[in-house]
C-alpha cells in the first residue's frame, strides 16, 4: 500500500511517500519551512507534482485534531483534511496529533536507533508514555489494545511546571512575570531553552536583557546548546543542567500518571542533539525524584528516540488504519478549542 506521511511541526513540514508492505518504505522525502507558506495544501501542491497518487495520507500535526480539522498550537495554520482530500484527490485523509504518530511509529525504530538512559525491565503489554520537546512539549500515553499499543491524543505539554527545589522556585516566578502561566513547555521547548539561560543570566547577577551574543544568534537555542555541549558558556551550561532536570521530573510524573512499565520514549528535536547531556546525572535524578516511588521509577526502561522518522513512520502507520476509531480516540480533542494566537499557556 502506498501512503502519504506528513509531520507537520510549528517550523517544519516534512512530507514522505511510503511503501507498507510489513514494514515503512520511505520512497521520497522532502522537507519545507512553514514560515513563507500560507497552507499545508501549499507544500503537499509542491511534493506531489511528479509523483504517483498515494492510496491514503495522514498528516501528524502538532496540535488538537478531530481526525478531520486541526488547528496548528505554535503556527497560524487550520487543515481541513476533507478539503485536501478533495483538491488532491487522495481516496482517504487522516489528521493525528502530531505524538500520537510518534507513539504509532516506536515499534517501526530500529533497537538500534534508540539511546538507552535506564535499561529497567520491560513489561510489553503495560503502558508507554512518548514525550519530547521541540518547538512545543509533546506527550502521548499509549495503552495496549489486546493486539498493540494504541497512542492516545494528548495535549500534555500544557501542564502546569511544578517547582520541585528552590532554583524552581524563582524559575516559576520568574517565567509568571513573563506569562502569567507556566506550563512545561515554557521550559521544554526551544523557546524554554532561552528562557532558561535569560533566568540564569539573571541568577548570576546579570541583566538577561543586556546584549548578549547567545541571545542575538540567529538561532539562540541551538547557539546555547551548543555553548553547554562545548562548556564554553557558564550560565549556558547551567541553563542546560535545569532544562535536562526538568525533563526528568516531567518524564518522571507522566511516567507514574501512565504506570509507564512498557517503557519512556523520549522523542522530539531537541533529545538527540543533547543526548551527551541527557547521560549526566540530572535528567535521571529529576526521574527518580518521586519520594515514595523513587524506587518504582527505576524499573522503568527509557530510551532516547534517535530516529527522526518515527513521525513519519508512526504517520504511515495510521494512514492505513481505518479512521472509524478517529473520534473515539481523539474525543479530548473535539471538545478542546486551541488557545487563541497571543493567549498565554
Amino acid at each position: 500500500m502506498r501512503v502519504l506521511a506528513g509531520d507537520i511541526g510549528g517550523t517544519h513540514t516534512r512530507l514522505a511517500l511510503c511503501e507498507l508492505d510489513g514494514g515503512v518504505h520511505i520512497l521520497h522525502r522532502e522537507r519545507y519551512l512553514n514560515a513563507n507558506a500560507a497552507g499545508l495544501a501549499e507544500h503537499l501542491q509542491t511534493f506531489l507534482g511528479h509523483l504517483p497518487a498515494p492510496e491514503a495520507a495522514c498528516f501528524a500535526v502538532a496540535g488538537p485534531t478531530d481526525g478531520r480539522h486541526a488547528q496548528l498550537t505554535n503556527l497560524a495554520w487550520a487543515i481541513d483534511a476533507e478539503a485536501l482530500q478533495a483538491r488532491f484527490r487522495i481516496p482517504r485523509v487522516r489528521l493525528v496529533n502530531d505524538f500520537r504518530a510518534v507513539g504509532h511509529g516506536i515499534d517501526a525504530v530500529d533497537p538500534h536507533h534508540l539511546a538507552v538512559l535506564q535499561t529497567g525491565h520491560v513489561v510489553k503489554e503495560a503502558p508507554r508514555v512518548v514525550l519530547g520537546a521541540g518547538s512545543g512539549l509533546g506527550v502521548s500515553l499509549c495503552v495496549w489494545d489486546g493486539r498493540r499499543h494504541q497512542p492516545l491524543p494528548s495535549e500534555g505539554g500544557h501542564i502546569g511546571f511544578a517547582p520541585a527545589d528552590a532554583e524552581q522556585d524563582r524559575l516559576l516566578a520568574f517565567l509568571r512575570a513573563e506569562y502569567k502561566r507556566a506550563s512545561v513547555e515554557r521550559i521544554l521547548s526551544g523557546p524554554g531553552i532561552v528562557a532558561l539561560y535569560r533566568f540564569r543570566l539573571r541568577e548570576a547577577g546579570r541583566n538577561p536583557l543586556e546584549p548578549d551574543t547567545l541571545l542575538h544568534d540567529k538561532l539562540p537555542a541551538a547557539a546555547i546548546t551548543q555553548a553547554a555541549l562545548a562548556q564554553s558558556e557558564p550560565q549556558a551550561i547551567e541553563a542546560m543542567r535545569l532544562f535536562c532536570r526538568i525533563y526528568g521530573q516531567t518524564a518522571g510524573d507522566l511516567a507514574l500518571l501512565g504506570q509507564a512499565l512498557g517503557g519512556v520514549f523520549i522523542a522530539g528535536g531537541i533529545a538527540p542533539k543533547i543526548l551527551p547531556l541527557l547521560k549526566h546525572a540530572e535528567f535521571l535524578e529529576g526521574f527518580h525524584a518521586k519520594g515514595r516511588f523513587a524506587e518504582w521509577t527505576r524499573q522503568l526502561p527509557v530510551s532516547v528516540v534517535l530516529d527522526e522518522d518515527v513521525g513519519l513512520k508512526g504517520a504511515a502507520l495510521a494512514a492505513a488504519e481505518p479512521q472509524s476509531d478517529d473520534r473515539a480516540s481523539d474525543c479530548f480533542s473535539q471538545t478542546r478549542t486551541p488557545p487563541p494566537k497571543g493567549v498565554s499557556n
